[in-house]
């Protein structure tokens, strides 16, 4: 193999919608839905103010913001703003799909990322951090043997104090362990310069479309196959959208294609086991070998179940640790004390709906080429 770098381009297919947002949300008046249509509207703002300023409407328009609660398609249409007017000073059009939009009590939209020309994509750190998960996973359920001692800790460790350092030391060591295995720093093995990752490197995926943007709403799915909806809105990518990322190794990380799509297999398979498997299937559509993005829930961006192991034991800790990392608010209204009793913690999938069809949020199939 030598010292060469080797290029190939992991590509994901969305089996079910995919979120990965910039932060920034779209006021609920600063959108037009139109429900015929099933459309929404997001207006460019500072085209928008110029077509305000310029038809007298500035004003108006402010106090509609601060004391107005019609929807933002009634104020225009009150005020003589046809769609012909508005259209030019629409940045981009969402199908809204099966989001629930009532014109009194609209929602904010979570945007999902896009670069400087407006086109959708996803980061590479994203995507790299998905991978890191599930290496790390993957070998935690293929060498339990190695990493007693931190599964110790983890499960007999009294819970409080500090959330946010709530087994930092644990996770630390399991990095250490698995992944700074390079020989940069001798006398620091735990220095991150000894990362064998930074010999995967993952680009920023290519441009997608607004095209492949949707409007979706978050859904939880009970154990017992019951949905409940959110009022949560998110852009997210369609299923079907295929991604594509440049993808480097260099001997350091000694990691292969095959061995990456191994452990995706490995961690996906024990997912479906710990978690998945605990809700009813028959309705939902998903799978895949990798979870990408915000809203795919906590059992696919954690190690918690590959360290932990299966059973009712394993169920217990995993939803004490979510319940200690909680605001005593979050804690009564969630319950995760209770889900021994249920069989599986979180207990909620995370779901929404296409279509008419209820997706898995995150849900991808990856293949490296």
């Amino acid at each position: 193999m030598g010292n060469e770098l080797r290029h190939y381009t992991i590509e994901l297919y969305a089996e079910g919608p995919v979120f990965v947002g910039d932060g920034k949300k779209i006021g609920k008046k600063e959108y037009i839905f139109l429900p015929r249509a099933q459309k929404v509207h997001v207006p460019d703002l500072e085209k928008m103010c110029v077509f305000f300023l310029k038809h007298g409407l500035m004003e108006s328009y402010e106090t509609y913001l601060m004391e107005d609660r019609r929807d933002f398609a009634i104020w225009l249409r009150n005020n003589g703003v046809t769609e012909r007017e508005y259209l030019p000073w629409i940045a981009y059009t969402l199908d809204s799909g099966d989001a629930v939009i009532e014109q009194n009590d609209k929602k904010e939209i979570a945007t999902f990322l896009k670069d400087a020309y407006g086109y959708p994509y996803v980061p590479g750190s994203s995507l790299k951090g998905a991978l890191r998960t599930i290496l790390l996973g993957a070998e935690l359920i293929q060498h339990p043997e190695r990493y007693a001692d931190t599964k110790r800790s983890v499960q007999m460790t009294k819970l409080g104090g500090n959330k946010t350092q709530l087994f930092k030391r644990e996770g630390q060591s399991l990095e250490a362990s698995v992944f700074r295995t390079l020989q940069r720093d001798k006398d620091h093995r735990s220095n991150a310069v000894n990362d064998r990752l930074s010999g995967l490197r993952v680009g920023d995926s290519e441009p997608l479309s607004i095209e492949d943007l949707t409007l979706c709403q978050k859904v939880d799915v009970t154990t017992d196959g019951r949905e409940r909806p959110l009022p949560i809105l998110r852009e997210c990518l369609k299923p079907g959208t295929v991604i594509r990322f440049p993808l480097t190794l260099s001997p350091e990380s000694s990691l292969t294609p095959e061995a990456i799509q191994h452990a995706a297999t490995t961690f996906a398979q024990y997912y479906d086991d710990c978690f998945l498997n605990a809700f009813p299937l028959n309705e939902i559509n998903g799978g895949g070998n990798l979870y990408l993005g915000g809203g795919s829930g906590y059992a696919t961006k954690t190690i918690t179940y590959p360290l932990l192991g299966k059973g009712t034991a394993q169920v217990q800790r995993v939803s004490e640790i979510i319940d200690a990392t909680l605001s005593f608010k979050a804690r009564s209204q969630h319950k995760h004390r209770e889900d021994r009793r249920k069989g599986v913690s979180p207990h909620m999938l995370k779901c929404t709906r296409y279509q008419g069809e209820l997706y898995e949020m995150g849900a991808c199939a990856m293949e490296i080429k």
